[in-house]
């Protein structure tokens, strides 16, 4: 048995909804289980199918759980959801669960996506990475973001039985801090996970570019238009891309062309959860298409849009 899943607040249930449907559109038997945070107590509704709620009551006997609880339930809400990542993929393999993948609930797959699951044959863990660039000569910033935020994206990581030790020690490391610390090398529960392929031998890493396409990993995961289709570097289809807060916004000024055909098959699958992505976004701009000489001038100075979009993310 295999199994996606995600936590999220109540009110991002249209997320998780959204992240469901893309995996169905593409396998109709897909499951995905939401960990639903708030302590509220007040009922989610009927989930759709496939979906499946849980509650802090029925995970918090998994080690760390209560002190991950304890340190930031009452404290910061974002950072009890992204230490409870340990936590869920432990109890959903204790459930027995053979392979889990957590994927944020902003994710949005396009296309087969099997070989994530295939690879945890080979590993007990599965690591996502940032895609930043590795010339620090033409692209300090963005070069630089990458050991301050992490070489991989906790978006997405997937564990076998075989990964309860490592996620122990993430679990440990998120009780003890989730927080954003340049000075201590800190960034939330993201960080830790560079220590991972030296702690834990077993540990692979997702090869293909077409995972976790983002604003920020533009200058290695080049998009190629070849008729209908992207194709990252020439090369990879689209699999998974993170459309996070941030991204929506530079999508909409004109920033990624080439994606936004994506965009708009994501956002039109947001609405089928009867909401609409302006509840969650502030002053969502108006799609534009700039002209070629705008188009060449974003694209000489994309290297600073990316490290104006880097500093917003450490500031939020």
């Amino acid at each position: 048995m295999r199994v996606f899943c995600t936590i999220i607040t109540k009110n991002y249930i249209p997320y998780a909804a959204t992240l469901l449907r893309s995996l169905q559109r593409l396998q109709p038997s897909e499951q995905l289980v939401a960990l639903i945070v708030d302590n509220d107590g007040g009922a989610p509704g009927n989930p759709m199918p496939g979906m499946r709620y849980i509650r802090m009551d029925d995970i918090y006997k998994v080690a760390n759980a209560d002190l991950i609880y304890a340190n930031y339930a009452d404290k910061n809400a974002d950072a009890l959801r992204w230490g409870l990542k340990p936590v869920l993929l432990e109890y959903l393999l204790a459930e027995g669960c053979e392979k889990v993948i957590y994927a944020d609930c902003d994710l949005f797959f396009f296309s087969g996506y099997e070989f994530l699951f295939d690879e945890l044959n080979n590993y007990s863990v599965l690591l996502t990475p940032g895609g930043t660039t590795r010339n620090p000569m033409q692209h300090e910033e963005e070069f630089l973001s990458g050991y301050k935020y992490g070489q991989f994206n906790a978006g997405l990581v997937g564990v076998n039985k075989e990964a309860i030790p490592m996620l122990r020690w993430w679990g440990r490391c998120c009780a003890y801090r989730v927080e954003t610390n340049f000075a201590d090398g800190l960034f939330v529960d993201q960080k830790y996970l560079d220590a991972v392929p030296v702690l834990f031998p077993n540990a692979g890493i997702v090869r293909h570019k077409g995972c976790n396409v983002a604003f920020w990993n533009q200058h290695e995961y080049n998009r190629v238009q070849q008729g209908k289709e992207v194709l990252i570097n020439g090369e990879y289809p689209v699999v998974f891309i993170h459309f996070t807060n941030l991204y929506i916004p530079e999508l909409l000024n004109g920033n990624d062309p080439l994606l936004y055909p994506y965009y708009l098959t994501f956002e039109k699958t947001f609405r089928e959860s009867g909401h609409s992505l302006e509840e969650f976004i502030k002053e969502m701009p108006v799609h534009h298409t700039p002209g070629p000489l705008v188009r060449l001038k974003r694209k000489l100075l994309l290297r600073t849009r990316i490290k104006r979009w880097l500093y917003r993310l450490s500031q939020k």
